[in-house]
């Protein structure tokens, strides 16, 4: 029969496009045992004609603290409900699978037990325009999507171990759960929305994981957030994504990649700033945000430092 997974689905605001995630999840090949919306409770009353239409999964509303914090919720609940279960597939709401997209990642991590997450190849509405195969980490540090904006020609048919994959629909290994927690929680919530699946991925690399990209699993993903639509998102949000660049590097750089990267980091701050003062003067309240939640990254770098030393005793 193969592994039973759970999946997730972090809901903020996208009533419109939650019926096609859920009904992509009833489509698969490879069901999950059991499907959880976590809303953040921007209007609960458009969740009562998709409680009728999908009765089988359960809806929860909570407080809005974020992706990392649904994300985790999504967990706690597999592992409490579910213990059996394997494996968990967060999506986020705009993302439409293929039917075989969960059978595809499911075969090949029962195959790769050093596999902690994976993901497939992520399509733009149009299935012809790449949203990511995975994520790059480049030296001056800010995560790329491979291929993004690229019509897929094929150029990312093969299957690879990767930096990262997108949260947008990303396949986690509950054994590797327990590595990966820092202080109870898996996707970090200081973060609260945008680089909590790049954090997760780069601390798996440093504890000894793997992440797979599988070209195969595909998915149609909407992206809110597009290089050339940035300035749509609202300003908070914004924020979010230039604060959580500096505590990722807190959390996760090593002292030697941090020196040997040092002079690209450097010029890559300066026109980061400029572009910032010039172009996007609303997001520069996120040094002052980065500079408070430092001391809790400084503290969750030292919990990892110890992990990485305890997994190599």
């Amino acid at each position: 029969m193969g592994s039973e997974y759970v999946a997730g689905i972090v809901h903020h605001d996208a009533y419109d496009l939650l019926d096609s995630c859920l009904a992509s999840l009833a489509r698969q090949a490879r069901p999950p045992v059991r499907v959880h919306v976590v809303d953040t409770g921007v209007d609960p009353t458009q969740l009562e004609p998709l409680r009728r239409a999908h009765p089988a999964v359960h809806f929860e509303v909570c407080e809005n603290r974020g992706y990392g914090a649904g994300a985790n919720r999504i967990l706690a609940e597999a592992a409490r409900r579910n213990p059996d279960a394997r494996f968990v597939l967060i999506l986020n709401p705009d993302v439409e699978l293929d039917p075989g997209f969960a059978e595809e990642l499911l075969d090949d991590m029962e195959r790769r037990p050093g596999v902690a997450l994976a993901s497939g190849k992520l399509l733009r509405p149009d299935g012809r325009t790449i949203d990511s195969a995975g994520i790059r980490l480049p030296r001056h540090r800010r995560p790329r999507d491979r291929g993004s904006e690229e019509l897929d020609r094929g150029q990312y048919d093969r299957d690879e171990l990767v930096f990262g994959v997108s949260g947008a629909a990303m396949m986690i290994r509950c054994a590797a759960l327990p590595d990966l927690a820092l202080e109870g929680e898996v996707f970090d919530e200081d973060f609260f929305a945008y680089h909590d699946d790049t954090d997760l991925a780069w601390r798996a690399h440093r504890l000894g994981w793997q992440v797979l990209y599988k070209p195969s699993a595909r998915a149609l993903h909407i992206r809110r957030w597009r290089k050339l639509e940035r300035m749509r998102i609202e300003p908070r949000v914004r924020r979010h994504s230039f604060k959580n660049h500096y505590l990722q590097l807190i959390k996760n750089e090593s002292a030697v990649d941090l020196l040997l990267n040092l002079p690209i980091l450097l010029g890559w701050e300066v026109l980061r700033f400029g572009y910032a003062v010039l172009r996007d003067p609303e997001v520069l309240g996120g040094y002052a945000e980065a500079m408070r939640a430092a001391p809790r990254a400084w503290r969750k770098r030292r919990l990892l430092l110890a992990a990485r030393r305890e997994r190599a005793r």
